[in-house]
């Protein structure tokens, strides 16, 4: 006798078919391991998402934190990369022991979340972008203010040297 389809409602020809020559599901109604059961049908599992530990350690590369945030941590990836700009300011080595911590913390927490050791994180494109218009403004406000409190000093501390000898000298050919 031939049987129909629980899912797509195809005849099959055969007598007692396992699965639909149509759909391809069971025809016995039941799920296969792995595929839970929602309404009477079997449905896939989806495979879970992976994290890239090569693009997260990348991130913290190019930007302390960015890293972070791709894990899906964003409040860690914004200490981060404040911690690493006032280290830098500071003295130069803090700064840089931070952003190596940032580069390893990042490849060793996307590999804890492939492996479930820690919840998976979703990542937010609206985080990344905040993070690096954020980033992008702190560095900028941070070479103003190099220029105005360093640069600036230093070249008015030049155009006030005497500049007469200078221009006397262009004047005459180089002859005193």
């Amino acid at each position: 006798m031939p049987m129909v389809c629980p899912h797509c409602g195809k005849i099959s020809d055969e007598a007692s078919p396992r699965f639909c020559s149509g759909c391809g599901t069971r025809m016995d109604g039941k799920a296969p391991a792995g595929y839970p059961v929602y309404g009477g049908y079997s449905v896939p599992v989806p495979a879970r998402e992976q994290k890239s530990t090569l693009i997260a350690g990348a991130c913290s590369t190019l930007l302390p934190g960015l890293g972070q945030v791709y894990n899906g941590q964003t409040a860690k990836g914004f200490a981060l990369f404040i911690a690493t700009c006032v280290g830098l300011v500071i003295l130069l080595i803090p700064g840089l022991i931070v952003w190596l911590y940032a580069m390893y913390d990042a490849h060793k927490t996307a590999g804890k979340m492939n492996t479930g050791e820690i919840p998976f994180c979703e990542m937010r494109m609206l985080h990344v972008v905040l993070f690096v218009v954020f980033a992008i403004a702190v560095v900028v406000i941070g070479l103003v203010l190099i220029y105005v409190m360093v640069v600036e000093p230093m070249m008015s501390q030049f155009s006030s040297l005497d500049t007469g000898n200078f221009n006397q000298l262009l004047n005459t050919g180089g002859a005193f």
